[in-house]
């Protein structure tokens, strides 16, 4: 998929799973190790962002020493995680957003988003739409993404900024854009 790349949020603790969801296991393996395993199908390590958090530097890395991992205070608000991402990546690219318990193991829905990018003017996101529910990856735009970097972590939502956005919503077959794999039970 040229010219985009993912910024992946996963430094989260994981309250509610009762432990971070980035290492609950999925299918024998760790959700993290799942997803990454799906980008590199996909993607260049070096087009492949994650937020972790700082003592998982080391499992990280011997997962792809590639990958940008990047380090992120597990307290603090999503946006503090995703603006360093953001920051480390390529300006000129357009770039998926989600989350580590968002299973969108789909190439076709990733090549799909991608595909509108490439033909939508004055767009600056795109987000995926199933049986009319938004969900995730959220894919935005090179511009887009200067905004959301002088975002105030600390005051800013990314949600709010999009409603206020020209924002393209693409219908897709793929229910998995709106699960969220929140509780221990959810990882067989």
């Amino acid at each position: 998929m040229n010219q985009t790349q993912v910024c992946l949020l996963a430094a989260g603790n994981g309250k509610r799973a009762g432990g971070p969801k980035a290492w609950l296991p999925h299918q024998g393996v760790p959700l993290l190790e799942k997803q990454i395993d799906f980008l590199l199908n996909h993607f260049e390590p070096s087009d492949i962002g994650v937020s972790i958090q700082e003592e998982w530097k080391e499992r990280c890395l011997k997962i792809n020493p590639k990958v940008r991992w990047t380090a992120a205070d597990p307290q603090a608000q999503a946006l503090s995680s995703l603006i360093p991402l953001l920051k480390s990546s390529s300006p000129a690219h357009w770039t998926f957003i989600y989350h580590v318990d968002m299973p969108v193991w789909h190439a076709k829905l990733f090549e799909t988003l991608a595909a509108c990018a490439r033909w939508t003017k004055d767009v600056e996101a795109i987000i995926p739409a199933h049986k009319g529910e938004r969900g995730h990856p959220a894919l935005i735009s090179p511009q887009l993404k200067q905004t959301i970097e002088a975002l105030n972590p600390e005051t800013d939502r990314l949600d709010f900024l999009l409603r206020s956005r020209a924002i393209e919503t693409v219908d897709v077959p793929f229910a998995c854009i709106t699960e969220n794999l929140n509780y221990g039970e959810q990882y067989p």
